[in-house]
């Protein structure tokens, strides 16, 4: 819940219209939460109040940041790097540092979330036996059900399609209640990736470790979750090897736009 600050609220009325959901309202010349509503916790209120009047009330309302502008150069940088994004899955031995990672998933935790619900844990595989161990698991259960059998075929021709050469994996998981837990996860999974990658780190979306990870028994184990919970994405993560991209591919087709 927020709490405004009454020593600090000058009364322009600006949360009030931010308000998405018209929680803030105005009573009697001064802005107070409707009790007939349910906050969301957004903080639109408090980012645009000029006083900082706004806090939360276990911790502050605002980050102690510079707010950077963003125009000049940075939009032209931003284009090179949503262009030069790539699905890497060749990675050398070097460990991403912890640090970057939580980082990374510290900005993450700022993308867009239904209701602001956000619903995204985590878990950090980056003990290779562990990785080596669901690998097998892997192989053994598409063996069993009889599907997606180029896992095994590529496996055994020295290429791995579930982890490449990742030393490190991300797995992005949370409640399957939430309101829209799929894209909530995949918006903060995106949000990481672009930030590492930023960094020099490459980044794959592990589709298939995504999906078996929540029905192979020993990986379902391994990562503890308890019977709301589900994986919905995963990353293979780490320094690429060996490759380096010097140019930007034309795709396929270009986007498909109606305008009504």
């Amino acid at each position: 819940m927020v709490i405004i600050n009454r020593e600090r609220c000058i009364q322009c009325m600006l949360c009030v219209e931010v308000c998405p959901f018209n929680v803030m309202i105005n009573k009697d010349g001064k802005p107070q939460l409707d009790p007939q509503k349910k906050c969301l916790d957004c903080m639109h209120c408090g980012a645009a109040c000029p006083e900082k009047a706004i806090d939360f009330h276990d911790r502050p309302g605002l980050l102690d940041r510079e707010v950077v502008d963003l125009k000049g150069e940075f939009p032209k940088a931003l284009n090179s790097l949503l262009l030069q994004r790539r699905s890497y899955r060749s990675f050398d031995e070097r460990k991403v540092p912890k640090d970057l990672l939580e980082e990374a998933l510290w900005l993450a935790s700022y993308a867009p979330s239904a209701k602001n619900q956000r619903p995204a844990k985590w878990i950090v595989i980056d003990d290779l036996q562990i990785i080596k161990q669901m690998m097998e698991e892997i192989i053994n259960y598409t063996g069993q059900e009889n599907i997606s059998p180029e896992i095994a075929q590529e496996y055994a021709a020295g290429r791995n399609v579930v982890f490449g050469t990742a030393n490190t994996i991300l797995v992005g998981y949370g409640s399957s209640k939430a309101i829209n837990p799929t894209v909530d996860i995949a918006l903060e999974t995106h949000t990481a990736e672009l930030f590492l990658q930023a960094r020099g780190i490459g980044t794959c979306w592990a589709g298939y470790f995504a999906r078996l990870s929540n029905v192979v028994p020993y990986i379902k184990e391994k990562l503890g979750l308890n019977e709301e919970e589900k994986v919905f994405t995963a990353l293979m993560i780490g320094y690429p090897k060996n490759e380096e991209y010097l140019h930007i591919p034309s795709r396929k087709k270009d986007p498909d736009i109606k305008w009504i």
